[in-house]
């Protein structure tokens, strides 16, 4: 009888009582791991880890921007130069190439008058790596505790590996990108009631008001958070935005400094840009699209080109229609901003149409970061959460595409060693209104330079 009991086979109720009881325990563990994962995304140390490893992340792909630092382009030639000739008026000057005031870039240059001439590059370097690590921070805070703390790691992960990110890497000129992504997070994040992140929300959206036009794109990104939620947190995020946006808007539309150059826009060069540049380059990196296009099947570039656009814009179609509301507010923002570089971008030395130029891998790529990471949200968003064809779909794009990217684009190459160094110790040495010429990267056709006068 014994024998009997021992031989006979499991019946469908003890199979349904197996997969219950390891059921339960997955449910346990998650609930375990959700308690646990709450108190570490609120420890100091914790986040302390992660800004230690996001920097470590950051040295990782460029170690000269801390090693060998030097002034890029307009962080020499006019935020730094204009903060040692003018102080704290500089803050009042809109930069002559973009139209528009820099005001967090020039802070960083007034911060580094505080240290030695030739520690300047390296302070302002840092200042813009911290604004660079924020988003993470605040993305890994109690703010986003409605994503699984795992899940924001691998996406905080992926944010500071990005491919396709060499423009806007540890330099004080392109800070507003990251703080725009910063300021557009603060908008859609859940509704808080702690007064210090209502102090932080407010300090970041007033940054980014007077630093660049995004503040202007961010208007009705609030406009409509406010509109959903009818809170007083995000009245008052409004409010805060449109006196900034509207001194920017002003200045971009009354200043007529920024240059003109034809765009040669057409619908060509526009699947070119959105296939090869936004929806191409996160995920392949520039590295493998420049061997791709000029050593191994030159042949076919369009081609490809048209194939991630078709796929691309169903991607964004899909987030677009069954996404929450703030992703799909995200997707915008980043299109929107999109857009208006591509209306008018800042010209270059070449003789192309900018939109020619802007198609080729690697130019422009400032333009495409929050584009690129609105197109990457969308794509973990259906990863995640999407029917099961979709999810399959955009799940091996990013499994198989991703890592490619993120290894071919992880080490960008060093800025040309023009010995700021040397200059420094030539410009701290020499008597008061000596005048002094030091070439800045990047070397090209621009021939930037840092024009200073001895006080």
């Amino acid at each position: 009888m014994n024998s009997e009991a021992a031989v006979r086979p499991q019946t469908p109720k003890t199979k349904l009582t197996a997969g219950d009881w390891f059921g339960r325990r997955r449910a346990a563990f998650s609930a375990l791991n959700q308690t646990t994962f709450s108190k570490l995304s609120h420890s100091p140390i914790f986040h302390l880890i992660i800004f230690l490893a996001a920097f470590l992340i950051i040295f990782s792909r460029r170690p000269d921007a801390i090693l060998n630092p030097q002034f890029w382009a307009e962080d020499g030639q006019r935020w730094y130069a204009d903060a040692y000739q003018f102080g704290l008026r500089c803050l009042l000057i809109p930069d002559e190439l973009g139209g528009y005031f820099h005001s967090v870039s020039r802070l960083a240059a007034l911060v580094s008058l505080i240290f030695p001439f030739s520690l300047a590059p390296l302070v302002m370097n840092l200042c813009a790596i911290a604004i660079q690590i924020l988003p993470a921070s605040v993305f890994l805070s109690s703010r986003f505790s409605n994503i699984a703390l795992p899940k924001r790691l691998l996406i905080t992960f992926v944010y500071f590996a990005l491919p396709n990110t060499y423009e806007v890497n540890a330099n004080a000129t392109t800070i507003q990108w990251h703080l725009g992504l910063l300021a557009c997070m603060v908008l859609l994040a859940p509704s808080t009631r702690s007064w210090k992140w209502h102090v932080f929300d407010g300090i970041v959206l007033v940054l980014i008001s007077l630093d660049s036009p995004i503040g202007v794109v961010l208007l009705p990104v609030a406009a409509t958070v406010w509109w959903m939620r009818r809170s007083r947190g995000s009245a008052i995020s409004l409010a805060l935005l449109l006196p900034g946006a509207l001194i920017q808007g002003l200045t971009v539309l009354l200043s007529r400094s920024r240059p003109v150059a034809p765009n040669g826009a057409n619908f060509h060069r526009l699947i070119s840009i959105l296939g090869g540049q936004i929806f191409l380059s996160p995920l392949l990196g520039n590295t493998t699209l420049v061997h791709m296009a000029w050593r191994h099947f030159p042949d076919y570039i369009f081609t490809r080109e048209t194939i991630a656009f078709v796929i691309g814009i169903a991607i964004l179609l899909y987030a677009l229609r069954y996404a929450p509301a703030e992703l799909k507010l995200f997707v915008l923002f980043g299109f929107a901003l999109l857009s208006l570089s591509l209306a008018r971008p800042i010209p270059g030395t070449l003789p192309q149409p900018m939109w020619e130029l802007m198609s080729f891998p690697g130019h422009g790529n400032r333009y495409y970061f929050l584009p690129s990471i609105s197109f990457l949200a969308a794509l973990v968003w259906i990863a995640g959460s999407a029917s099961r064809v979709p999810r399959w779909i955009a799940g091996l794009l990013l499994l198989l595409l991703l890592p490619i990217g993120i290894v071919r684009d992880w080490r960008y190459p060093d800025f040309v060693d023009l010995h700021f160094q040397e200059y420094a110790s030539k410009f701290e040495a020499s008597p008061p209104r000596t005048k002094m010429v030091i070439p800045l990267n990047p070397v090209n056709a621009s021939h930037w330079t840092l024009e200073l006068t001895k006080h």
